[in-house]
C-alpha cells in the first residue's frame, strides 16, 4: 500500500521567496523599528534566530536574491539537550526597509507561488510533525488567518484549536487532516527547508481502498524496487541527492545500489583523522598534497555534525601538511579560521565548484547544495582572508548550463577566484539512466536536445571514458566550448587551472607524534 503519487513542487521564482521569507520573518524573527524621542532618531532592527540552519540559510540565501545582505553570528550555545542557535541580522534601515516590503502581505492569497513559499516558510517557523500529527501554531490572528485562506487555496483541509492560556497570549494550533498521504502532499507542494521536520519513519499508511494481492508473477530480470502495488514510483530518501554526481559508480565498487543505495545509505569514515595520522607518521611516508573532496564532497551536510573534514583540517594545520579542498558547500567557511594560516604558508587552496547561477536549476540539480549566490560569497569570503580560491565550472550540460560559462567566470573572478577549470557532464553507466529520468521530468522540452548535443561530444555515446577526452569532450561543439572558456579566463586574468600557479609546499612537513604533537623527525 502506497502512500500515493508525488505531488509537484514549487517553483522557485521570485514569488515564492517572498512568500517564504513572509512566512518565516513574521513566525520567527525579531522585527523592530525603534524611535528615540528623547534623541530624536530612529533604529531598525532585524534578527533571524533558529536552531536549523537549513531554513536559516535559505533565508539568508533568498534576501540576498534581493539585495539584502545579512551579518551571520552564534545567537546561543548548545548544552545538555539544547541545540546550538545561530543567527543572522542587520541594523542598516535601508536593508529594513526592503526586507518590510518583502514580507507584505499580497493583495489576495491565490498567488500561487507566494502561498506555496509562505506556508514553507511558516511551517519551517512555527510548524511541527510528530506523533502522525501535522500543525502549526502563532499567537497572532492575522497570520493564522492567512495560514488557513493558503492551506484552503491549495485543497487541504484542516481544523483550527483555539487555546486559552491564563499567564500568556492564546494561541491557534491549525492542525492538517487526512494523514499521511495529505501530510506528504503537503510537504511535496510547499517544499519546507527544514528537513528533520519532514521524518515519516513510523508512521501508519492508511487508506479506505479495498486492497488484496491479486497475483504474484516472476519478471525474470532484477528492477529497481518502488511501490509493489500502485506502480507510481513512490521513493522516499532521506540523504543528499545528485543526478549527476560520479561518485555514484563507487557505491557499485561496494556491492550497493548506485541509484537507490546511493540515495539511502551514506558512508562516514569517522575515524579518517586518526587513520590519516598514522599514516603520515610512518618512516617512510613522503608528504604529497592531500585533496578532499575528489570523490563526494567535503562538506557534505552531516559534516555539520560529524566534524571529519574539520578534523583532517586541524591534523594539516598541525603538522604543516599541504592539503587542497573540493566543495560546492558554503559551509567551508567554518573553517577558514585553519586554513587562512595555512595559505600564507602555501599549505592551502580551495576549489568551490558553479554548475549554474540559475537558483531554479540549482534547486532540481543539486538540492541541499549551497545556492548559486552563496557560494560566490563563500569565494569572496575565502579570497578575502587569504586563501587562493579556484572555480571549477562543473558539470557543464549543453542547453541547460553551458550559456552560463562566461558568467560564472565573470562572477567568480569579481569575488576573489584566481583560476578556472571546468568539466563537460560525464554520464557512465549507472549515472545515464538516472541524469535521462531526471532530465525528463524537470526538463521535458529539453531532454531530447540536451541527450543528442551529448552524443555529438561524446562520440556518439552517452559517456566517453578515456582519460584526455572524459573532461571535455570531442568534436566541433566541445572544441567551442574549449575556446569559449580559454578566451574569458583570458579576458579576466583566470589561470586555465591549479597548475597555472605555484605547487603547495610540501617541504615544512612536521611528522606527527602522539596526538596532539609533531616531530621533526
Amino acid at each position: 500500500m502506497g502512500t500515493g503519487a508525488f505531488a509537484e513542487g514549487p517553483s522557485d521564482s521570485g514569488d515564492y521567496r517572498r512568500g517564504y521569507l513572509c512566512g518565516i520573518i513574521r513566525g520567527d524573527a525579531h522585527f523592530k523599528r525603534y524611535r528615540h524621542a528623547a534623541r530624536g532618531w530612529v533604529s531598525s532592527s532585524f534578527r533571524l534566530a533558529l536552531c536549523d540552519d537549513q531554513a536559516l540559510l535559505r533565508a539568508q540565501d533568498y534576501l540576498l536574491d534581493f539585495d539584502v545582505a545579512t551579518r551571520e553570528s552564534q545567537f546561543a550555545a548548545g548544552g545538555g539537550n539544547r541545540r546550538p542557535m545561530h543567527a543572522i541580522s542587520t541594523g542598516s534601515a535601508r536593508s529594513f526597509e526592503a526586507i518590510e516590503r518583502l514580507i507584505a502581505w499580497p493583495a489576495a492569497a491565490g498567488v500561487d507561488s507566494w502561498t506555496k513559499g509562505f506556508l514553507a516558510g511558516i511551517f519551517d517557523a512555527e510548524g511541527s510533525f510528530s506523533q502522525t500529527i501535522l500543525r502549526i501554531c502563532n499567537t497572532d490572528p492575522e497570520i493564522i488567518s492567512w495560514i488557513t485562506r493558503s492551506l484552503t487555496a491549495l485543497g487541504f483541509t484542516f481544523v483550527v484549536e483555539h487555546l486559552p492560556f491564563e499567564d500568556r497570549e492564546p494561541m491557534d494550533v491549525v492542525r492538517l487532516t487526512g494523514g499521511l498521504r495529505e501530510h506528504l502532499r503537503f510537504f511535496h507542494t510547499v517544499a519546507p527547508a527544514i528537513t528533520r521536520k519532514l521524518n515519516l519513519e513510523g508512521q501508519a499508511i492508511k487508506s479506505d481502498a479495498k486492497l488484496k494481492v491479486v497475483s504474484i508473477e516472476p519478471l525474470g530480470q532484477a528492477m529497481r524496487l518502488y511501490d509493489i502495488t500502485t506502480g507510481t514510483e513512490d521513493f522516499i530518501a532521506n540523504g543528499v541527492v545528485s543526478h549527476n554526481c560520479f561518485a555514484r559508480p563507487s557505491h557499485g565498487y561496494l556491492g550497493l545500489s548506485p541509484g537507490l543505495d546511493f540515495e539511502t545509505r551514506l558512508s562516514a569514515k569517522t575515524n579518517a583523522a586518526d587513520v590519516l595520522r598514522e599514516e603520515i607518521g610512518k618512516r617512510g611516508y613522503k608528504c604529497d598534497p592531500l585533496t578532499i573532496g575528489v570523490n563526494t564532497d567535503a562538506y557534505q551536510p552531516i559534516e555539520r555534525e560529524h566534524r571529519i573534514t574539520r578534523s583532517i583540517l586541524e591534523l594539516c594545520h598541525e603538522t604543516k601538511h599541504p592539503v587542497s579542498l573540493i566543495t560546492k558547500s558554503a559551509l567551508i567557511e567554518r573553517d577558514i579560521d585553519l586554513l587562512a594560516p595555512m595559505a600564507r604558508e602555501n599549505l592551502a587552496s580551495v576549489t568551490i565548484s558553479v554548475t549554474t547561477l540559475d537558483a531554479g536549476i540549482t534547486r532540481y540539480m543539486e538540492p541541499r547544495a549551497s545556492a548559486p549566490a552563496r557560494r560566490l560569497l563563500a569565494i569572496e569570503r575565502l579570497s578575502q582572508a587569504g586563501i587562493p580560491v579556484h572555480v571549477n565550472v562543473a558539470p557543464v550540460i549543453p542547453f541547460l548550463t553551458d550559456s552560463e560559462l562566461e558568467s560564472i567566470l565573470e562572477a567568480a573572478k569579481e569575488r576573489g577566484a584566481i583560476s578556472a577549470s571546468y568539466i563537460l557532464v560525464r554520464l557512465p553507466w549507472e549515472v545515464k539512466d538516472i541524469f535521462r529520468a531526471w532530465l525528463e521530468e524537470r526538463f521535458p522540452l529539453k531532454a531530447a536536445h540536451v541527450m543528442s548535443r551529448v552524443h555529438v561530444m561524446r562520440g556518439g555515446k552517452d559517456n566517453d571514458p578515456r582519460f584526455g577526452s572524459r573532461m571535455s569532450g570531442e568534436g566541433m561543439f566541445a572544441e567551442l566550448l574549449r575556446q569559449r572558456f580559454d578566451k574569458a579566463c583570458a579576458r579576466l586574468g583566470l589561470g586555465g587551472s591549479h597548475h597555472d600557479h605555484r605547487p603547495l609546499d610540501t617541504t615544512k612537513f612536521l611528522r606527527p607524534g602522539p596526538k596532539g604533537q609533531a616531530s621533526l623527525f
